[in-house]
């Protein structure tokens, strides 16, 4: 079996075969350990990325968090969009897509060859599915966050010019991983996503996204209807299923009904194994009586606009699910003390609430399966209404006329009863009114509303001035119009109400919309600060 460590991720770890690595001859010999072959795709890899990073450039780029300045020094560039090539959520971001898809490619290059005649193909073929859209999952990340990137799938021939890597162009990296969500959509086996593991419908549906990306609404559209037929996955809570909103995101619905492709972590490793998610939003000032392990440093409070936003949509069961506000209780923490209610004076980062999404609370409420900077609860990559309001934005994007390149016009507008389908049982399940028509600007509201401090608002105000687009003035519009202040005074006893919002405006250019590439790694392969190369496929 070929492990790589986090220890291996040297400058040029990317372009090396993956150090660490036991034999592979010995390995992959039964049904067993083909099937466990790929249980490392979805844990420890991504540990650098999860957590501070997902949070700093998911959200608060996004302006769905804030933090002050000094809070952490992960956090600070990127709440005033300052981040470098020396930024360490940066590097660890790099480190850690790269080390996935490291992974990946130890498992497509030596399964195939090692496996015995014993082991069923299906079952090879599954375990190459699933690698290959782990590996594409994480040059999804890649390529929205750092544009033109190298496309590795064999570190070898690279080992003594590891110096001259080029990247490859923006749409090449879009190409290959379709090819390898096609073959994953053709070889892994359906109806196992509750497993852990993806299914067949799970490739199928980071597919429609992809295409979703590239503006190719048919496609998009095509990939979505496939998920939704194929019965696999419902929302929870609505299609016959016991839970709401607010239990997604705990350790005792892992795996769900909605679950689609989820990283699924164990507090059993400690730090590095676990999600760590928790120890850094959990409230700071009630830190370690939420957590009970001793961590929870409060350093992301959600801004005024986020909060104004739910409040405009009249939308409480997913801010409760988000955001902590005074005086508001949840039975799911604490339990044997009957519950935890938020404290009045709650004030984190200014911002007089606190988060809960990941928020999952001591080891008692768990089951024994959270620890100090590591829970057992799964961070999503992919769940269903995404697929939903991928169905619902690609029937837009059609009727809208709008071709690659150019964002579909914020007033574009959509009656049809497929779209409003989809969109109103995501609604539904928010307790929020269904609509009869909609605007593209609402579905894009509904997507933060619904996916707010998962990580994923970046990357939809990156891409609504069209694929690949150099310059952004809806999104920098969008930004420019966000109130990430926090607040004067915190309040005094016994209502903590006599506190005043601040506001600070943070303005967005073309450049921050794609991070660079960190300089150790510049440093020891220039070519990758070069004109793109085509990739050969």
């Amino acid at each position: 079996m070929v492990i790589v460590t986090s220890t291996g991720c040297k400058k040029d770890f990317f372009n090396r075969p993956p150090e660490n690595q036991a034999t592979v001859g010995t390995y992959y010999q039964t049904t067993a350990e083909v099937q466990s072959s790929t249980n490392i795709l979805y844990a420890a890899p991504w540990f650098g990325f999860n957590g501070k990073a997902f949070l700093a450039i998911g959200d608060l780029q996004s302006g769905n968090a804030r933090c002050d300045a000094g809070t952490d020094g992960e956090f600070d560039a990127f709440r005033n969009f300052s981040e470098g090539n020396a930024t360490l959520a940066v590097q660890s971001t790099w480190n850690s897509l790269y080390t996935v898809i490291a992974q990946a490619n130890a498992l497509l290059n030596n399964l195939p060859t090692a496996a015995p005649a014993s082991v069923p193909t299906a079952v090879v073929n599954n375990a190459l599915g699933e690698a290959r859209l782990m590996r594409a999952a994480a040059y999804f990340y890649l390529v929205r966050l750092f544009g033109n990137v190298p496309i590795i799938t064999n570190p070898a021939p690279f080992v003594g010019s590891f110096q001259t890597v080029p990247t490859n162009p923006v749409t090449d990296v879009y190409k290959f991983m379709i090819i390898d969500l096609q073959f994953a959509e053709a070889n892994c086996t359906p109806g196992v996503a509750n497993t852990g593991h993806v299914s067949s419908a799970s490739a199928s549906a980071l597919l429609s996204k992809v295409y979703l990306y590239e503006q190719d609404y048919a496609d998009a559209k095509t990939e979505a209807e496939k998920v939704i037929n194929s019965g696999e996955f419902g929302l929870l809570g609505l299609d016959n299923t016991s839970g709401t909103y607010v239990n997604l995101f705990e350790t005792a619905f892992n795996n769900n009904l909605e679950s689609i492709i989820a990283l699924q972590w164990t507090s059993n490793g400690g730090y590095g194994f676990g999600n760590q998610i928790q120890s850094v939003i959990a409230d700071g000032e009630n830190g370690n009586y939420l957590t009970g392990t001793g961590d929870g440093y409060g350093e992301l409070g959600p801004t005024w606009d986020l909060q104004d936003a739910f409040k405009a949509e009249g939308d409480t069961i997913r801010r409760h699910g988000c955001i902590m506000l005074p005086g508001e209780y949840y039975p799911e923490l604490h339990k044997a003390e009957g519950g935890y209610t938020v404290p009045l004076a709650v004030n984190e980062q200014g911002t007089h609430a606190s988060m809960k999404k990941y928020v999952v609370g001591t080891p008692a409420d768990n089951n024994g399966n959270s620890a100090a900077q590591a829970t057992s609860n799964n961070t999503y990559i992919m769940r269903y209404a995404d697929v939903y309001l991928i169905e619902a934005e690609a029937i837009i994007g059609i009727s809208s006329g709008t071709t690659p390149g150019k964002g579909i016009p914020l007033s574009a507008s959509s009656s049809d009863p497929t779209a409003l389908k989809y969109l109103n049982l995501v609604r539904q399940r928010a307790g929020v009114p269904a609509l009869t028509s909609f605007t593209y600007q609402q579905l894009i509201n509904e997507r933060r509303l619904e996916f707010a401090i998962e990580g994923d608002y970046w990357y939809d105000l990156q891409r609504l001035d069209g694929f690949n687009s150099a310059t952004h003035p809806v999104a920098e519009a969008i930004i420019a119009a966000q109130n990430r202040g926090g607040s004067s005074g915190s309040g005094t006893a016994p209502l903590y109400i006599d506190w005043t919002r601040n506001t600070l405006y943070i303005p967005a250019t073309d450049a921050n919309f794609l991070m660079p590439i960190p300089a150790t790694d510049v440093a020891a392969d220039p070519a990758l600060t070069g004109s793109p190369v085509p990739y050969k496929f």
